[in-house]
């Protein structure tokens, strides 16, 4: 390779430096804005902004107190905005927990902001949960408490947060149980596991052994042998749906209690009164202790409703039509019909010259066949598409909300699960995202409107499930898509907006709440559940 001339070089240097000058130059500005922020008014003197980093779903305002920033350094404000602990610390995004708060990473700090423990060769500390948390030394974890101390030494490769007085941790390559005082309660034979807060309500978590899959609870105990290759999840159930490794199917309990299968049969849905469907070939039916109920045979179809009562149809034969069963196996009624649906509330969609209607357990015909589409019942209304528009009847096929709209779909169902499929929930009023021309809107089950039906943009964002307050969900909406959305705040057991002057909704316990004042981008506050400010931050952009 020829080297290059002198000058060449020499140019190469120069426009170097020259676009270092250059980002130098551009980089005071920051600085300059830095060391001169904004007047505040007396009462907006508080921070430039609330950080309100993961505190929107859980109540950990400990002590109600609140990390905020103010002038680029972090401190600590009550439900009021009054500070309590002065902004001093470069980095304090997480809320106090057991007395303490971590600043700056590797410091420790009480109540009245004195830094107790400092370790500057700490990568971190987490969160304290049983007055341990997490932290990294040197590449390795281990366990603190809540004065810096080190309980369990750090010489582990990874590691997760106590609950229920244990801990998951990992050496070479393989992870164990331990309890709070870094006894192991397990051996370092796990290969994979899934420790999230999602299982916990049902008291086991999925563990991987020797290739398989078992359930674990947290005195380390095997509740579920590690025999199927599919990972087992109680989560918003009891019951999960294995393959062992004989390829036979089984249905596992999370209790351990395992039915087995000299088959394999895929499940389709999930459990309905105790019934479950599943497929081989043809679809079939079987009771949760593992009795056949409707032998799966090649081309059949099943309908399994909630109730647990189901119909079979032999697709092979297209004049042949569904037969209805209670979930006792006692005939309902015999059906000519070919196109039906689930019940629900007592009544069934059924198909009557290309137009849908509804009939009783009984066969007869309730609500007469006169829609386009027909959809279950929930809360006393369903959904139907009557001359190419939607719109909401009741039971006795009554019109509740006058079939108008373009589209219309459920935005919150009557059963909900929130939380990660953690928490179920049955809401009094399921709500419907409607569309009218180019816009959208909310109503409810009752045929009331909840949202105007007037924004471009209309989305449900997230759902979040409290222990001391009705679950709520934030949906995303704009009047115009050019301005970006913000978001709603709607209490999903009433089905009812709340908090309409503000944007950006987050609990933060004790019956409190943060969020923006619409139309005021960036400007938070804090309020009480009635919606009444007590605080309100300065900075606005």
């Amino acid at each position: 390779m020829k080297k290059r001339p002198a000058y060449q070089r020499f140019t190469t240097i120069l426009g170097i430096s020259f676009l270092v000058l250059i980002a130098s130059v551009l980089m005071i500005p920051r600085v300059a804005l830095a060391a001169n922020e904004p007047v505040y008014h007396e009462w907006d003197k508080a921070q430039e902004h609330v950080g309100l980093s993961h505190l929107w779903f859980t109540d950990r305002a400990d002590n109600g107190l609140i990390p905020v920033r103010q002038n680029w350094q972090w401190g600590f404000i009550n439900y009021e905005g009054k500070f309590v602990i002065k902004p001093q610390f470069q980095l304090a995004r997480d809320a106090f927990n057991q007395g303490v708060a971590v600043v700056n990473r590797n410091q420790l700090i009480n109540n009245k902001g004195k830094v107790i423990f400092q370790d500057k060769s700490i990568e971190y500390i987490g969160w304290f949960d049983y007055g341990l948390a997490i932290a990294k030394k040197n590449g390795k974890i281990g366990y603190m408490n809540t004065k810096g101390k080190f309980v369990i030494s750090p010489t582990y490769e990874e590691g997760t947060s106590f609950y229920n007085q244990v801990a998951m941790v990992k050496k070479n390559g393989k992870w164990a149980l331990i309890n709070t005082k870094g006894k192991l309660l397990t051996t370092f034979n796990i290969e994979e596991m899934d420790y999230r807060i999602d299982y916990r309500k049902s008291g086991v978590f999925p563990v991987k052994i020797d290739g398989l899959w078992g359930s674990m609870n947290y005195k380390g105990q095997l509740v579920v042998p590690a025999e199927f290759k599919n990972k087992l999840e109680f989560t918003g159930n009891t019951l999960d749906w294995g393959l062992r490794r004989d390829n036979h199917s089984a249905i596992v309990r999370q209790d351990g209690l395992i039915v087995s299968f000299n088959e394999y049969y895929s499940k389709l849905g999930e459990p309905q009164s105790g019934l479950w469907k599943i497929k081989q070939n043809g679809e079939g039916i079987v009771d949760v202790s593992g009795r056949m109920i409707v032998e799966p045979q090649s081309e059949q179809k099943v309908i399994l409703s909630e109730d647990g009562s189901y119909a079979v149809r032999d697709m092979k034969d297209e004049s042949s039509g569904w037969a209805f069963y209670k979930k006792d196996q006692t005939l309902l009624f015999k059906s000519s019909y070919t196109d039906m649906q689930a019940f629900s509330e007592d009544l069934a969609a059924v198909k009557v010259n290309q137009k849908w209607g509804y009939v009783s357990k009984n066969g007869d015909i309730k609500i007469p066949a006169q829609y386009e589409e027909a959809n279950l019942f929930q809360a006393g209304s369903a959904v139907i598409r009557k001359n190419g528009k939607y719109g909401l009847i009741g039971t006795r096929g009554e019109s509740i909300l006058a079939a108008k709209y373009d589209e219309m779909i459920p935005l919150i169902e009557r059963t909900n699960y929130m939380n990660n499929q953690i928490e179920k929930l049955t809401t009094k009023n399921p709500l419907y995202r409607v569309k009218l021309n180019k816009s959208y809107g909310i109503v409810d089950s009752r045929g009331n409107i909840v949202m105007d039906v007037k924004y471009e943009i209309m989305d449900l964002d997230r759902t979040d499930y409290y222990h001391d307050i009705d679950p709520i969900a934030t949906v995303q909406y704009a009047l115009k898509a050019k301005d970006g959305s913000i978001s709603a705040s709607i209490n999903i057991k009433t089905g009812k907006r709340i908090f309409p002057a503000y944007s950006m909704v987050n609990y933060l316990g004790d019956g409190m709440y943060s969020g923006v004042p619409v139309g005021k981008k960036s400007h938070y506050v804090i309020f009480d559940a009635k919606g009444k400010e007590v605080f309100r931050s300065g900075f606005e952009g």
